[in-house]
């Protein structure tokens, strides 16, 4: 990885360990560096999907919630059982998550460059216009 390059893609692993906003600031790096910098554009790439994954999965946990509240009205315990599961599964998520966020940024700091699980290789699979791997 270039050196010019490498803090741009440590900013985009930073700002995806935040939630939201995130995309936000992924989407600007992105929009920013599509003619400079294919590396670049990839990693922005990669902290927007990642990111909205992350996304989905909480809107599944809400989901899974509010389900918790329908069978409240029926049985209260089985209720404080589901919520209980969910909130575990949420903050179990979330940790990761951000853990997944530090270890790319340390990897970067490295020169290493880094795929998040499942959407680094989709992401290099389906576009044509992503960077070659760095080989060390």
């Amino acid at each position: 990885m270039k050196d010019e390059e490498r803090g741009y893609v440590l900013l985009t692993h930073l700002f995806a360990a935040i939630p939201l906003w995130g995309i936000l600031f992924n989407g600007i790096i992105w929009i920013s560096f599509q003619e400079k910098s294919r590396k670049v554009v990839f990693h922005a790439h990669q902290g927007i999907f990642f990111q909205v994954a992350f996304l989905a999965m909480t809107l599944v946990g809400l989901l899974v919630f509010l389900f918790a509240q329908l069978v409240g009205v029926i049985n209260e315990s089985i209720a404080s059982l589901i919520r209980s599961g969910n909130w575990l599964v949420i903050v179990i998520l979330f940790i990761l998550y951000e853990i997944t966020c530090i270890y790319a940024i340390w990897n970067v700091i490295q020169g290493r460059d880094f795929e998040y699980p499942f959407i680094g290789s989709k992401l290099r699979e389906n576009s044509g216009n992503a960077p070659p791997k760095d080989h060390e």
